[in-house]
């Protein structure tokens, strides 16, 4: 429960900043952006959490939905340039 209000209070604090800095995401709570968001996602579909106002909730869960996208088109993006580049490519060594 503690972790749930801590995700709730970090989710509050920086709804309006799209989410809060994937650093800070990752140092206080120990677990990756896309982890933190769909966990976040979770929590905020439970009944205990209907009770926060209506517009927030919403904006909540909009945030969770765009950072989740927002991630899984990065992962998909970087995923698929690396198969366009060559292994003898100078550059290909950079992102290892």
């Amino acid at each position: 429960m503690r972790d749930e209000a801590a995700m709730l209070a970090f989710a509050l604090k920086w709804r309006h900043w799209n989410g809060g800095p994937d650093e800070d995401i990752f140092v206080e709570f120990g677990i990756t952006p896309p982890e933190f968001f769909h966990r976040l996602r979770v929590l905020l579909t439970r009944d205990r959490w209907n009770r926060l106002d209506p517009e927030i909730l919403d904006n909540l869960v909009k945030v969770c939905d765009e950072r989740i996208g927002a991630i899984d088109i990065r992962s998909v993006a970087d995923r698929d340039r690396a198969k366009f580049v060559s292994p003898q490519h100078p550059l290909s060594k950079l992102s290892a």
